[in-house]
């Protein structure tokens, strides 16, 4: 309502009240001006930046700093555009994708990264979505950052052996255990004269694969020389055993070259130095979409591909 429309309405009930009377007619206009001057000083304190982001808490929509009113019918018309868009946003966030299966792919792999480019954010993805494919697996679990990575899958039927640098191992019985593995599996291919872990299903002897998830790969090999001949072991005769290794660490300059050679499933992080691409014989792809908020970003090399984006989301929750 126009300020215009507002001064003669309040006059003519002037007028009416002076000339017959009729003062009522007055303290209607008059009423009528009070409630626009309300409802514009309501408005002019909801005003909102309609930039700003829109969430949603206990039921409650926020724009900004601006709580709307719980009923819709109280929304200015220009909200419910606004709010039905990140609504709608909400519903199709982007989901991880990440084209790496090991026992199909390369058999083996190695994440690279500076320290906060969120290499444990994105073992832990591999490994849920891994839980989620083969539940029936069984897993190594080497944590080498204070059991901060895969502490909350200490409990699960699949963790066969979980180590991490604070519970006070003795390495050479992690480490031996390893090569037991592999010794085991060997010895029941030959015994049937087979020599993939997939010819054990004619004999009626399903095994499951085995996985051995690393986070900081430099310190774990520091930790003993068995650590070394037992990985190297692993990247060399795992893959036909159902053996995978995916280990993470802030340089492929640590790593044994006998052991990188057949980590061939190859990450960097958005942030690897030059020099370890390099030395993964990985370049960066021309073109790099940014990621979403919240989510970091790597460049994943197969065998016989070239390096292509991918992006993960830090801190998720499952």
């Amino acid at each position: 309502m126009q300020v215009a429309w507002l001064i003669p309405s309040v006059l003519f009930g002037a007028y009416l009240g002076v000339s017959t009377g009729a003062w009522h007619m007055l303290v209607m206009s008059a009423g009528t001006a009070l409630v626009w001057v309300v409802i514009k000083k309501y408005n002019e304190a909801h005003e909102v930046d309609l930039g700003d982001p829109v969430t949603f808490i206990d039921g409650q929509v926020w724009i900004g700093d601006l709580q709307l009113p719980k009923y819709e019918l109280f929304w200015k018309k220009k909200w419910h555009a606004l709010v039905y868009a990140a609504y709608k946003a909400r519903d199709e966030q982007p989901k991880f994708q990440l084209d790496l299966e090991l026992e199909a792919d390369a058999g083996h792999g190695v994440i690279i990264g500076p320290t906060g480019s969120g290499k444990s954010e994105l073992l832990k993805l591999i490994l849920h979505e891994l839980l989620q494919r083969q539940p029936d697996c069984h897993l190594t679990l080497v944590d080498f950052k204070g059991g901060a990575t895969f502490n909350r899958y200490a409990g699960l039927p699949q963790v066969k052996v979980m180590a991490s640098d604070i519970d006070g191992h003795d390495p050479q019985e992690l480490w031996q255990s390893v090569r037991a593995e592999i010794g085991r599996r060997e010895l029941a291919l030959a015994t049937r004269g087979v020599s993939r872990i997939e010819d054990l299903n004619k004999f009626g002897l399903p095994t499951p694969r085995h996985y051995i998830f690393i986070d900081e790969l430099a310190t774990a090999l520091a930790e003993s020389p068995l650590a070394n001949s037992a990985l190297t072991a692993v990247a060399a005769r795992g893959r036909s055993l159902g053996i995978h290794l995916l280990a993470a660490t802030q340089s492929a300059q640590g790593i044994p070259r006998a052991m990188l050679t057949n980590l061939r499933a190859r990450i960097a992080l958005a942030e690897a130095d030059p020099i370890e691409l390099a030395q993964l014989n990985l370049k960066r792809p021309s073109a790099q979409p940014a990621p979403p908020k919240g989510w970091a970003q790597g460049i994943l090399l197969k065998p016989g591909q070239s390096g292509s984006y991918f992006n993960f989301p830090i801190g998720a929750m499952f």
